[in-house]
């Protein structure tokens, strides 16, 4: 026991002579002459504060946090460190002629080591989050726990670790207005989102020892559509307090944060998800204000900069929230889920039916004389989201036309009901791809058209068999 207490003992006598070494030598660094005109004594300065910073955060640290967050949390704790210490330090367009050059070295050099040990904090957080995430994709996709996840140190601590780039961050935008700095701040409030979404569990245990997916990816859909609004509805009222120029890398960033929501959205219309009080309505009531406010921050920095990219993710949103406005008819009760997909698809079907015509519509009715120039550059990208859409609802009927003969089909969907509901589903498909057609004069578009006729058609002969020996 007193060796343990001793060997204890001497490793904090060492770390904190090395905390000591360090300040004395970061002092000893203010002090050189040739060394401040150069701007070498400054970077001595930050090595040295550096140092100590982190031998201290790893003492005090060290039993409560794995390595690898540990490192991430130090580099962090410094990060903040040096954009406040450059915060106190007047900018290059603020010094006087006489100003002395080692106030500009040192305020470059602060900020260039916050900006260094930013990045190194955010690349391992990357690292812990893309492993916890492939745990979670892989226990979605068998549909249970697969197995214990390998966490890596991902735990809660890591929030604080990521707040404390936000304030580095947001104090560098600060006294920088620099922006690029707002596409940081954005994709760092991306990882806090996702890391407190991934706390969550991905299922729930039922009493019989069952399980069921849990709301994390509903609760992962809105919340990235909101930061897409709220990026769109900030920088809107940026633009209208002032002319300033827009960010660069912003609306590229939202356009991949739209086609996160967008894949997230297309998951929860094939795999409904049950709320604990509202059921498998609630999350699809959630989609579709998600979707809908996701296309919406879209439009509105569509408006201040263009970005084909984001163009395209607006319309695939509010397709998405179509989908969802028709799956929400179908009437979920108490049956399982293997008897209420047929429905589920025949609802997807009519909302992309409804997508193709409202797209195709919009963008005759955008190339029209009278019309805005403004709204030129969206009728490429309304065309081609009204063809995408008339080729998922083609592929959607040819799965409920040879839904019957799937031998992996546990309700085979052929009562008159079914086929009623079924056949008006294909028929609207097809009269709304007719118009299509009509209206764009695409080859494609033809195309799809005749094989929407093969599937509509396949679709009678096949779910009349079962009809027939009655009939006979």
């Amino acid at each position: 026991m007193n060796a343990v207490l001793l060997a204890q003992g001497s490793a904090t006598d060492r770390l904190a002579l090395g905390v000591a070494a360090c300040l004395i030598g970061a002092a000893l660094s203010l002090f050189g002459r040739r060394a401040p005109r150069l701007g070498s004594g400054a970077v001595l300065f930050v090595f040295g504060i550096s140092a100590a910073a982190t031998l201290t955060v790893i003492n005090l640290h060290q039993v409560r946090l794995a390595p690898v967050p540990q490192v991430a949390w130090t580099f962090a704790v410094v990060s903040v460190l040096w954009s406040t210490g450059a915060a106190f330090i007047p900018r290059p367009g603020d010094l006087h002629p006489g100003s002395p050059h080692i106030r500009l070295h040192t305020s470059s050099v602060f900020r260039l080591a916050a900006l260094l040990f930013g990045v190194a904090a955010v690349i391992t957080q990357v690292v812990i989050l893309v492993m916890r995430l492939i745990g979670a994709g892989i226990d979605l996709f068998h549909g249970y726990p697969w197995g214990e996840p390998a966490r890596l140190g991902f735990g809660p601590e890591g929030l604080w670790t990521l707040l404390a780039l936000l304030a580095s961050c947001g104090i560098g935008l600060a006294t920088t207005r620099d922006r690029r700095l707002i596409v940081c701040l954005l994709w760092i409030a991306v990882l806090i989102v996702l890391w407190s979404c991934l706390l969550l569990s991905p299922f729930t245990m039922h009493v019989t020892g069952g399980f069921e997916r849990s709301t994390m990816t509903v609760w992962m859909m809105a919340a990235l559509s909101g930061l897409l609004l709220l990026c769109g509805g900030c920088d809107r009222v940026r633009h209208r307090n002032s002319s300033s120029p827009a960010v660069p890398g912003l609306t590229a960033s939202c356009a991949v944060l739209g086609a996160a929501v967008i894949v997230l959205g297309c998951y929860h219309l094939l795999v409904p998800v049950r709320f604990p009080w509202l059921g498998i309505h609630g999350s699809l009531l959630m989609l579709c204000v998600s979707t809908a406010a996701g296309a919406w921050g879209a439009s509105l920095l569509l408006a201040r900069c263009w970005h084909d990219g984001l163009a395209d993710a607006a319309f695939g949103l509010l397709t998405a929230a179509l989908c969802g406005l028709a799956v929400l008819a179908v009437p979920f009760g108490t049956s399982s889920l293997s008897e209420v997909y047929p429905m589920i698809f025949n609802a997807i079907m009519v909302g992309l039916a409804a997508a193709t015509g409202i797209w195709t519509y919009l963008a005759g009715a955008w190339q029209a004389p009278q019309r805005s120039v403004a709204a030129a550059p969206l009728i490429p990208h309304a065309k081609r989201c009204a063809f995408l859409a008339a080729a998922l609802g083609l592929v959607a009927g040819a799965l409920m036309t040879c839904w019957p003969r799937m031998p992996a089909v546990a309700a085979m969907d052929h009562t008159i009901g079914r086929v009623t509901a079924g056949f008006a589903a294909q028929l609207f498909l097809l009269l709304m791809m007719l118009w299509a057609s009509r209206r764009i004069r695409r080859l494609t578009f033809h195309l799809l058209t005749v094989l929407a006729v093969f599937t509509t058609a396949g679709f009678v002969l096949i779910r009349m068999i079962p009809f027939v020996s009655r009939v006979e």
